[in-house]
């Protein structure tokens, strides 16, 4: 049987499917590599290893957020049930220099970045574990899990995770990139929630991190992504949710400065309360023009707690959703507005709270908007996120992380937020180019006000962006001392090309 697996996958990764002949064509080097490589993985691994021609890889690589992701072609997916199987791939792979990638919910908007072209995809989909403690304080969770469903185990037991914002993002790369939600205020980021880190290395060995065991892993992987190894379970603190106030209201263009003075202030508040989580949208599509909107969500089931009055006074309001429900009914909310499918593109960049910079961003942002009118189906928008300083209180009551985010200013930051969608591939050139210039433009615009901050968010980053550089030179090196000694022959930055590198 186990040879069979391997002669169909080895014909399948060096031919594809619906091909006559496996001599019809000559593969590339890096096919008959990655042939080789899938070959070997079913020595071990045998059925986990599904080949191009095979359901199980079909669903795997059609199944990304990103339609760019969808159209690279590994020679073959290891369906990963187990930390076990992932060790037993790295100990085949390493040797062999075989290059790889890992996809945990595969809600990345790069191409590459979860997944490869001619090489072999780990998919963690798989792993899913939910799994409370005795008095629900931790939860351990499987990279595989989107927010979602974490969400809607947790609301049942009246607890949550900071987790990320979207039900559909993935819990892997969203908690070792940072992880940014909601409640960040009131919690912290997620990363600095996890208490520990199973972890697979290079060589294959399977370890812990956490603060009282392989602590430099532990604080590295607090949003050093993947450059130390493949992280299979993550034990999360939790904190105690039952139902929320939030939704969106939609604004006319008219109603800019209100909404600028309105987030200044809520960001500036020196008294804030940490159970309110607030965005403010510029947006465009094609069918509604350029319109304003606000996302508001508060810990409890509180409508229009006074936090959110400065924002819900705001006059011309054109339509509302705010409502009392579940975080995970509120997550997936999502689902609507950024479905999968669509060709993706993402990117962001932090400068002080000014109301003149925000102003100034406005107009860079529609001023972009004749850059990409006419794009079949696009949709254009920038979020703008509070970092307030009880953030920076929660990263050190809680051992800290390696952003870089340790002192935010009395008034706060802005994490700015560039989305964009759009259908057709033949637009892609046209939209990335849009998208170089308004984020050019941003960064020119805020250096020259003097409010510019180097932290980039890497769970938004562009290719083209250096989120580790933004951490800091002193949080660089740590990840760079941290790299050498977990993996001393660069396995990670080398063989597995996806993600932001050391």
């Amino acid at each position: 049987m186990v040879n069979l697996v391997v002669s169909s996958l080895l014909t399948a990764a060096l031919i594809g499917c619906g091909v006559a002949s496996p001599v019809a064509e000559r593969p590339s080097t890096a096919a008959a590599a990655g042939a080789s490589c899938c070959k070997a993985l079913a020595d071990v691994l045998g059925s986990k290893i599904a080949s191009k021609c095979s359901p199980g890889y079909t669903n795997s690589i059609q199944s990304y957020w990103a339609k760019q992701e969808t159209q690279l072609s590994p020679s073959c997916v290891l369906l990963a049930t187990s930390a076990d199987d992932v060790s037993q791939a790295l100990r085949v792979l390493v040797p062999s220099s075989c290059k790889f990638a890992v996809r945990g919910g595969g809600h990345g908007p790069i191409a590459g970045i979860a997944n490869i072209q001619d090489g072999v995809t780990i998919d963690l989909s798989a792993l899913r574990e939910i799994t409370p403690n005795g008095d629900k304080t931790l939860v351990s969770l499987g990279p595989g899990l989107n927010w979602a469903s974490v969400y809607k185990k947790l609301d049942a037991l009246g607890v949550s995770v900071p987790g990320g914002r979207d039900g559909p993002v993935g819990v892997g790369g969203s908690t070792t990139g940072g992880g940014f939600g909601y409640f960040a205020a009131k919690a912290g980021f997620t990363a600095e929630n996890v208490a520990a880190y199973q972890v697979v290395l290079a060589n294959g060995s399977i370890t812990t991190a956490s603060s009282q065991e392989n602590r430099d892993l532990w604080m590295s992987l607090k949003g050093g992504s993947s450059n130390f190894g493949i992280v299979t379970r993550f034990t999360v603190r939790t904190f105690p949710l039952g139902q929320i106030w939030g939704g969106d209201s939609y604004y006319p263009v008219s109603s800019l400065n209100a909404h600028i003075k309105a987030l200044y202030d809520f960001t500036a508040e020196p008294d804030y309360d940490v159970d309110a989580g607030y965005f403010l949208n510029y947006a465009y599509t094609a069918s509604s023009g350029p319109v304003i909107t606000n996302r508001v969500a508060y810990a409890k089931p509180v409508v229009n707690p006074p936090a959110f009055r400065g924002i819900t006074s705001v006059p011309g309001q054109l339509q509302n959703t705010t409502t009392i429900l579940s975080l995970a009914e509120f997550s997936n909310q999502a689902l609507l507005k950024t479905p999968a499918g669509y060709q993706q593109l993402t990117w962001s960049v932090t400068f002080n709270n000014n109301v003149d910079m925000l102003k100034d961003l406005w107009n860079a942002f529609n001023s972009s908007i004749s850059t990409i009118k006419g794009v079949y189906n696009a949709t254009w928008s920038l979020t703008l996120e509070p970092l307030v300083p009880k953030i920076a209180s929660q990263t050190k009551a809680k051992g800290g992380n390696v952003l870089g985010l340790d002192d935010i200013p009395s008034e706060g930051l802005i994490l700015c937020l560039l989305s964009a969608t759009w259908v057709s591939a033949n637009d892609s050139p046209r939209m990335n180019v849009a998208s170089d210039m308004l984020l050019s433009s941003i960064i020119r615009i805020a250096k020259s006000r003097g409010v510019y901050h180097r932290y980039v968010d890497m769970n938004h980053a562009i290719k083209s962006q250096d989120p580790i550089d933004g951490f800091g030179p002193t949080n660089a090196a740590f990840l760079r001392q941290t790299a050498n000694r977990f993996d001393p022959n660069r396995v990670f930055q080398t063989l597995m090309p996806g993600g932001f590198k050391l």
